[in-house]
């Protein structure tokens, strides 16, 4: 069952920035690999304080469907004050809190397909 297209993931997180205080993400979906397909969308998040790119995307593990949360290696490091520390803190929250809201999303659909 196709449950994780861009078009529906666009849905989900549409759904999600209209509930949520959104000001700490700046999110955009877009197909991996930049092929369409039924399980192919990821979410691009922007950090405030930090460049690392940052996104999620559904893994199988164990047999069952789960989001990830993917921070792609980085050449230099990362230097923040009080500031910049406690925006990445609010970055983080909200990372996972999005990442949790895709989790039931998805988890809802398959328990409607069974």
């Amino acid at each position: 069952m196709p449950y994780r297209d861009r078009a529906r993931v666009e849905g989900w997180v549409n759904e999600y920035n209209a509930t949520h205080d959104v000001e700490a993400l700046r999110v955009g979906v877009l197909d991996k690999n930049f092929e369409s397909g039924p399980n192919s969308a990821i979410v691009i998040v922007t950090l405030r304080s930090a460049s690392t790119i940052t996104f999620l995307h559904p893994a199988i593990r164990k047999g069952a469907p789960v989001w990830m949360v993917t921070f792609e290696e980085r050449n230099e490091p990362v230097d923040l004050d009080d500031a910049g520390l406690r925006l990445l803190a609010e970055d983080m929250c909200a990372v996972a809190e999005l990442r949790s809201y895709l989790q039931e999303k998805t988890d809802a659909l398959l328990v409607q397909a069974h």
